[in-house]
């Protein structure tokens, strides 16, 4: 019963990895199969008390039960909360229960490369629709969507295919003649310029970081690390060169004084929002519902004088603490705040470790990768919804069932 249910859960984890970027409906009917097959899992292992509890198991039943009540509790009530609430509860059941299973040392490498190379169809797709028969006017993965929310998803799989590549680079000699090695320096590179082409300023300058990083932790060669530093740097040289439009884009904002594209004017409807409800906030999913009176009485009310011109409503935060704060309130900024540093503390600490193997380094770029983007691009972006929330909480839940099966105890 058990091995069948680890086989089955495996095999639906992988369909739902292989259909997130490309296809709406069979992704969801695979996330669902693979969220009730863990836990029947989990139910089963309760029973016969084997159940084994972590910090990380706390975090992500806080991160679960004050969502909850945020949404129980919304500032903006009988909205769309309940439809939010189901959209970041399944992103962080998703990497809960996964970071609970425990597979194989080849099961965890074969899921690594099916969320990288699964990426890959969609994407060129999304290119021939974008650069050949025009009928998208920006680059996107089908079941991902809008560009940005395409460009945070290919920034994840760009640092994690670099890291597949140099996983192999930092433990044998680079060898031209190595097809395999060829064809992940290859892949790596298509997902770097996609992030060019995809005109999203955000993406493109956190995926230059991410690539430096990269190169700078993961090989251990002195010359690789330099040479890779090199690539990055002239390939964004080459860019500006080519005034492509991610560079021309920013150009343009600078000329007219608008750097931020109008985030700061969004930003004040998020930071004033945030007065209506502080502890809990004003629920999931409700940002849109915002209104240009409920601003003007709120700032009206401390005896100030209000401007609507100060305000711009897209539909969302545009930025991932942001959103956190005005929708889950002070309460929900800092799980979001203990959620991030209590990741790049597991990155650190378990990175010596990890930089002795191939197969751990891998798996340890997956979520740097994850972590650098949600909260990088999150500076400027909401960032933690929908795909890419499930793929930053794949490569965390991989990563930490990864290493709670196999880092060695002290």
């Amino acid at each position: 019963m058990i091995k069948n249910l680890k086989t089955f859960d495996l095999f639906m984890l992988s369909l739902m990895i292989v259909s997130l970027p490309s296809v709406e409906a069979p992704k969801n009917f695979f996330l669902v199969g693979y969220l009730l097959t863990r836990s029947i899992f989990e139910f089963i292992e309760w029973k016969k008390r084997k159940i084994k509890w972590t910090d990380w198991d706390s975090l992500f039943f806080v991160f679960v039960l004050t969502a909850f009540l945020s949404t129980i509790y919304a500032g903006m009530p009988h909205l769309e909360e309940w439809k939010g609430y189901m959209v970041l509860l399944t992103a962080i059941l998703s990497g809960w229960l996964l970071s609970r299973a425990q597979y194989s040392r080849e099961n965890y490498q074969g899921l690594f490369q099916i969320i990288v190379l699964s990426a890959l169809a969609p994407l060129l797709v999304g290119l021939y629709q974008y650069l050949i028969i025009h009928t998208k006017p920006d680059l996107q993965l089908h079941s991902v969507g809008h560009v940005n929310h395409s460009a945070i998803y290919l920034v994840m799989i760009f640092g994690a295919s670099l890291g597949w590549f140099l996983s192999h680079v930092s433990l044998d000699k680079l060898k031209l003649s190595n097809l395999y090695l060829i064809a992940l320096g290859i892949l790596s590179l298509i997902f770097f310029v996609s992030l060019i082409i995809g005109q999203s300023r955000a993406a493109y300058g956190v995926g230059i970081i991410l690539g430096l990083l990269i190169f700078y932790f993961v090989t251990k060669s002195k010359k690789i690390k330099l040479i890779g530093s090199i690539s990055i740097i002239l390939i964004v040289l080459l860019s500006f060169i080519l005034k492509t439009s991610v560079i021309e884009k920013q150009i343009a904002n600078q000329k007219t004084n608008n750097v931020l594209a109008y985030r700061d004017k969004v930003w004040n409807v998020s930071l004033e929002a945030s007065r209506f409800s502080p502890l809990l906030g004003i629920g999931l999913s409700n940002w849109h519902f915002i209104t240009l009176d409920q601003l003007k009485k709120s700032v009206e009310g401390r005896g100030k004088i209000f401007d609507a011109k100060n305000y711009i409503f897209p539909g969302h935060s545009h930025n991932h603490y942001l959103s956190a704060l005005v929708e889950r309130g002070i309460v929900g900024l800092l799980v979001t705040l203990t959620f991030m540093l209590l990741w790049i503390r597991h990155i650190i600490t378990t990175f010596k470790w990890a930089n002795k193997t191939k197969e751990s380094i891998l798996l340890w770029s997956g979520s740097l990768s994850a972590w650098v983007t949600t909260f990088g691009v999150g500076l400027v972006n909401t960032t933690f919804h929908h795909e890419h929330a499930i793929l930053a909480c794949l490569f965390l839940g991989i990563y930490l069932s990864y290493t709670r099966q196999y880092l060695p105890r002290k």
